[in-house]
Parts: structure tokens; sequence; C-alpha cells
């Protein structure tokens, strides 16, 4: 599932890539993307898809636990 930490970003996706030209940009404050939608995904079984960029949006899936670790990493 794709994630963006802009809006920027992810409105660029939508305007240039056509796979996304039907998509809704939903702003999730990241106390909640950490609390409960990483979780969630976990759970699931689901990877997160991170800034993904370019003509065809592409980048890097990680489980959503390693994307909890960077985030914690990042604010110590």
């Amino acid at each position: 599932m794709p994630f963006w930490s802009l809006g920027s970003r992810a409105q660029n996706i939508m305007s240039s890539v056509d796979a996304y030209a039907g998509f809704e940009k939903v702003v999730i404050p990241l106390s909640e993307w950490r609390s409960r939608w990483l979780p969630g995904l976990e759970r699931d079984g689901r990877r997160v898809g991170l800034n993904w960029s370019g003509d065809r949006a592409t980048g890097y899936d990680v489980e959503p636990n390693a994307a909890l670790a960077s985030l914690a990493a990042r604010a110590s």
C-alpha cells in the first residue's frame, strides 16, 4: 500500500501516473499512522510502499515493522 511523507508527493503521482489518476489523497497524522495503520498492515500481512516516485510510481516496499523501526531511529 503506498504512502507519501508529503501531500505534494502524492499529488504529483496522482497527476502524472495514469494508474493513480482516480485516487484521492487522504492525510493521516503521523501518530495515527504509527499507532493504528502500521500495526494493522502488519497484522494483515501487507507491505508499505514509501514515497514512490517517477514516471511509473516505483520505489521500495518494506514491512510495516521496519517502517516503525526507521521512524523510531530517526526520532532518537
